[in-house]
């Protein structure tokens, strides 16, 4: 009886160091993120969503249910809008986020750019990371132990007088922590992207899986379908440490005309 005690109590040390991911003698930690571009709830146009009424209702019934779906511990976003619909009567965060993330913690909101994070874990730190134009990452830190794993959102510009520089800073930036997870609208190329793993992090979009086409708005206006070069422009970059599986990019049916999320299962060894 006192040895099945004794298991038991050892199993629920166990269960309870590893709830949070501290793991005891190194085990992995596995958390499930994601990032999406929502293109302010209005397929990439600014202004949220433009129906009213019922018809408003329902769509956004339909973004909280594919949230709710995804049971994503870190979901990052981009292009977010204050407002659901065009007349501001909807606050996003209230009725997007918070029934289901305890902590939002969001960046500059600019006219396009705005930048933010939920998870149920507690992130500290809070800072913001400026690129060129109004464009930036949102970074926050995750204690876990003794250990330190850098949570980014980040948005680089298109633009070509600002990307490349963007890019280096960005990469600069990661450099710098032992641990992270980078999620995002890179706006890059293939090749530009490969730059992430030539530093010698991970990648989920045109890593081991593959690539997937996230820019589907643009597929579509020319008739094309799937992973098209230089269409992956959303990813998930981590450091050596963390290991990415079961990538996705899959069709919502809300912001289908502009971007697809990028998902993914992360490992984070130690």
């Amino acid at each position: 009886m006192i040895r099945k005690i004794t298991g038991l109590f050892g199993l629920c040390a166990l269960t309870c160091a590893t709830a949070f991911g501290q793991l005891q003698n190194n085990l992995p930690l596995r958390i499930k993120v994601g990032v999406y571009n929502l293109g302010h709830f209005n397929q990439g146009r600014l202004g949220g969503f433009q129906g009213d009424g019922k018809m408003m209702q329902a769509e956004l019934f339909r973004w909280k249910s594919w949230i709710g779906e995804q049971a994503l511990d870190v979901f990052a976003v981009n292009e977010w809008n204050r407002y659901f619909d065009k007349d501001s009567t909807v606050v996003a965060e209230d009725a997007l986020l918070k029934p289901f993330y305890k902590n939002v913690y969001f960046g500059k909101e600019n006219k396009w750019i705005y930048n933010g994070i939920a998870t149920n874990y507690t992130l500290e730190n809070i800072r913001q990371e400026k690129w060129d134009g109004d464009y930036y990452a949102v970074l926050g830190d995750l204690k876990v132990g003794n250990k330190t794993i850098t949570i980014i959102s980040s948005h680089i510009p298109w633009q070509k007088e600002w990307h490349n520089s963007s890019i280096d800073a960005l990469l600069t930036e990661l450099k710098k922590y032992e641990y992270f997870i980078c999620m995002g609208d890179m706006n890059a190329a293939d090749k530009v992207q490969m730059k992430f793993t030539e530093a010698g992090f991970n990648m989920a979009n045109g890593g081991a899986q593959g690539w997937f086409g996230t820019a589907v708005g643009t597929n579509a206006a020319e008739g094309r379908v799937g992973a098209v070069p230089n269409r992956s422009i959303d990813n998930i970059v981590t450091s050596s440490n963390i290991k990415i599986m079961n990538v996705s990019a899959p069709f919502t049916h809300l912001n289908d005309l502009d971007h697809l999320p990028i998902l993914a299962d992360l490992i984070v060894t130690w």
